[in-house]
């Protein structure tokens, strides 16, 4: 993208007022050409006249003087307010990460677009921002505005004060600066429990980015010419035979119901409509998936643990090989760890279900760790001993423990040149993390330490 010049850029803001006039004239321009064949002078005055406005509308002067107007009127950004309820108010969000974040979301989209809703007559300046600059790099205007690439410098305007004053305007629509975000009463909210039986209050938005390019990418698998023609060459026993793409159990929810233009830009040219895949929850086929040896002391023993978090260590060894310690990457680091806490959760409620009563009878588990994955031990008969100390709960705080040794363990062991810097202070970190998902799930109401 460095490459791209001035003369580029003012060609394709060229081209687009060129190619909108065109469009829009293109009924007189057409009865013009032919009254300029005939030599028909009035018609040709007529039309003339007719085209002058819109001539002047798609003049570069005026029409960005214009949109300069417009950029107050809409509101751009990856995560919509309107997509929860097409008369919400709130303001729309731009996501755009400081740092790797290792989940699926609009920032893992290469195609770096952005979704736009406000006053329906300033729309036309969402197309000139996904206007190409050069295709065959991929940058769009919107890219080399936020990015204020140097080649903007004048191309709005012959006198750079007025020319800057544009840009800004459009980096400032653009990139969603909000100084004081705004929610709606239509917008959803979610209190999400953290320490101390504090909460914080969420707004979800609609990704509509993301759910765009999903939109996108299921239509180009099972619309393509290939994947038709291969559907249909299955009940000709003549054709050649090749595998097509078949998705199952496809939903669609409507957004805007007959008007999904007042949600945004990307729901209307998807008339509203949005696919719906399965969501189902990770599934633990068993304590097959984790082997605990008779001789283990706790869950935490062992590779297999290891092997099955292998994804999510690997990546918070990525985490901490990132030199730079912002409050980005610590945030990451922090959301890996709930991740990986969550996993081992699911794991032990997966033995708990899957493994008969009173079976850590025959183990050398801590005894914590028999609390913890043996709870309907406490049933059997003989076992009220078992039942009356797993009812105080003290056992957590071994687990608190054992997980932050474990944790601790597998960082030295991975980072021998920099061990030392695992000191107390991350212990500590880690207990409070696994303290925190006790609680949590407590109060979700999950088996895993009731």
């Amino acid at each position: 993208m460095t490459e791209i010049t001035k003369v580029q850029v003012r060609q394709a803001i060229d081209d687009f007022l060129a190619f909108h006039y065109q469009k829009k004239g293109e009924k007189e321009l057409k009865a013009l050409d032919k009254a300029t064949e005939q030599g028909d002078s009035q018609a040709i005055s007529e039309l003339q006249q007719q085209l002058a406005p819109l001539k002047e509308k798609y003049q570069k002067s005026k029409w960005l003087a214009d949109a300069v107007r417009m950029a107050g009127q809409l509101k751009f950004g990856t995560h919509i307010s309107k997509g929860i309820h097409p008369d919400a108010k709130g303001d729309n969000i731009r996501f755009d990460p400081m740092h790797d974040v290792p989940f699926v979301g609009s920032h893992t989209l290469k195609s770096r677009l952005l979704d736009a809703n406000g006053n329906a007559a300033a729309l036309p300046l969402a197309g000139f921002f996904d206007w190409w600059v050069d295709e065959s790099q991929c940058v769009k205007m919107r890219d080399i505005i936020l990015t204020n690439h140097p080649a903007l410098t004048g191309v709005f305007a012959d006198d750079e004060t007025l020319s800057e004053s544009y840009r800004q305007a459009f980096f400032d629509s653009l990139s969603s600066q909000i100084s004081k975000a705004h929610t709606h009463e239509r917008n959803k909210q979610l209190l999400w429990a953290t320490a101390g039986d504090e909460y914080h209050t969420i707004i979800p938005l609609q990704p509509s980015v993301l759910t765009h390019e999903f939109f996108q990418k299921i239509n180009r698998l099972r619309y393509s010419d290939t994947n038709k023609q291969a559907r249909d060459n299955r009940a000709k026993k003549t054709a050649e035979q090749s595998s097509y793409v078949n998705i199952k159990d496809l939903a669609m929810v409507q957004l805007g119901g007959t008007k999904p233009q007042n949600v945004s830009q990307l729901v209307s040219k998807q008339s509203g409509r949005h696919y719906l895949l399965p969501s189902i929850p990770p599934t633990f086929t068993g304590a097959k998936d984790l082997s605990i040896a008779k001789s283990s002391h706790s869950l935490f023993d062992g590779r297999s643990l290891n092997f099955l978090l292998k994804e999510s260590l690997d990546s918070l060894f990525d985490n901490i090989n990132i030199k730079h310690n912002t409050f980005h990457i610590r945030d990451g680091r922090k959301a890996i760890i709930d991740f990986i806490l969550y996993q081992i959760i699911q794991i032990a409620i997966t033995i708990q279900a899957t493994r008969s009563a009173g079976w850590s009878k025959d183990y050398k588990l801590d005894m914590a760790q028999k609390y913890w994955l043996d709870p309907k031990r406490g049933d059997l008969d003989g076992e009220e001993h078992f039942q009356s100390e797993r009812d105080k709960g003290d056992w957590k705080k071994d687990l608190e423990r054992q997980f932050a040794e474990w944790l601790q363990s597998v960082l030295k062991n991975k980072f021998k040149a920099i061990a030392q810097d695992f000191s107390d202070a991350e212990y500590f970190e880690w207990t409070r993390e696994m303290q925190d998902a006790i609680k949590q799930s407590e109060r979700a109401g999950q088996g895993a330490f009731r």
